[in-house]
């Protein structure tokens, strides 16, 4: 009998097919080599199973998976003396250890990119409706933008993931501060003769929700306290916000090496006049340190708009990635375009931050 020969062929025999493991020839009728790599093949009627790895029906005496490639280790054959026993087991099946493949990884952060957007989207918005801070998550953002066009999948997820972390931080830090803020407030309201109970019920309220985490119930509560304090302490509330944001541009200038010391006198007189009570004034010097500064800016932001654009250029020769830089640049002359002096000055205090880092 040739090796194309079939034995046992007869009319009434079913038609058997299959693949080649070797070469991948389709081969039709039984056959004991493969007509065209010669791989030889034993022909006997054997128990089959499922293949581990991608589920094709295989010879349970199979040393490899002809479908998919996974070798098999096999038990020891039983001696002459049990060779009549059934088997009481199955192959053992091993696989063969391989190094992690990247299009793998790829699939899992594609999987991931877009959860992580989704997350990323829902505290984005919770920030914005309690009017969070959330500039240098935007910067991540941006970033994760710029290694998307580029198709570095593996950059963009962790810039998106660093966001997140940011925000959550951020919300978290304000939320800290709001505690800190109705704790202040309860003082107040008691110097000023009035019941600081509710203020205290929302500090307690506060606290218990960041404890469990739900931050969104915590700056509720926490927004809900602070109403309650103002209509028991006035003036005061709107005299705080007016000196924190007057300090916050005055420590953006002088990054900047501008010279705010008449400013600084009317932060002073501001927070010698919330020592003594005196929460209207508090507001006036807060109000007239924020005019001079105010007229101080756009001179000095026009300044740093032609320096920063000299840096610019520069890291642009080097071949730097100078994508955010240059939006951080377009948004600090739109605020000065539009009057927006504190804005633009911290679009300058970013793009300083961030021309450092590249």
């Amino acid at each position: 009998m040739t090796g194309d020969e079939s034995p046992d062929n007869n009319d009434e025999s079913e038609v058997f097919e299959f693949d080649c493991p070797e070469c991948g020839t389709h081969i039709v009728g039984v056959v004991s080599k493969c007509p065209t790599c010669g791989i030889e093949f034993i022909i006997e009627e054997v128990e089959e199973f499922r293949c581990p790895e991608c589920g094709e029906i295989i010879p349970v005496d199979a040393t490899e998976c002809p479908n998919c490639g996974l070798k098999f280790e096999m038990t020891a054959p039983k001696g002459p003396e049990e060779a009549h026993e059934e088997p009481t087991a199955e192959p053992e099946v091993v696989e063969t250890p391989e190094e992690p493949t990247e299009p793998p990884v790829k699939e899992s952060l594609k999987d991931e990119f877009p959860r992580l957007v989704a997350e990323v989207k829902s505290m984005m918005a919770l920030a914005r409706e309690f009017g969070v801070d959330t500039t240098h998550a935007k910067v991540l953002i941006d970033k994760a933008v710029t290694a998307g066009k580029k198709g570095d999948l593996g950059v963009a997820v962790e810039r998106v993931r660093e966001s997140k972390g940011s925000i959550e931080s951020s919300i978290r830090g304000r939320v800290e501060n709001d505690l800190k803020d109705l704790e202040d407030l309860k003082v107040i309201a008691d110097k000023m003769g009035e019941d600081p109970s509710s203020i205290e019920e929302s500090e307690g309220l506060v606290g218990v929700e960041l404890e469990k985490g739900d931050l969104k119930s915590a700056l509720t509560h926490a927004k809900e306290g602070m109403k309650r304090a103002e209509s028991l302490t006035g003036k005061y509330i709107e005299a705080q916000n007016m000196v924190r944001d007057l300090e916050k541009i005055l420590e953006n200038a002088e990054r900047f090496y501008i010279d705010v010391s008449e400013v600084r006198l009317r932060l002073e007189e501001a927070r010698a006049a919330e020592a003594n009570g005196d929460y209207s004034m508090m507001g006036i010097m807060a109000r007239k340190g924020r005019e001079q500064i105010m007229y101080i800016l756009p001179d000095e932001i026009r300044e740093e708009l032609k320096r920063s654009k000299l840096v610019l250029m520069d890291a642009k020769a080097e071949g730097k990635d100078v994508n955010i830089p240059v939006k951080l640049l377009k948004e600090a002359a739109s605020a000065l375009n539009r009057e927006r002096y504190d804005e633009a000055l911290e679009k300058l205090v970013e793009f300083r931050s961030d021309i450092r880092r590249i």
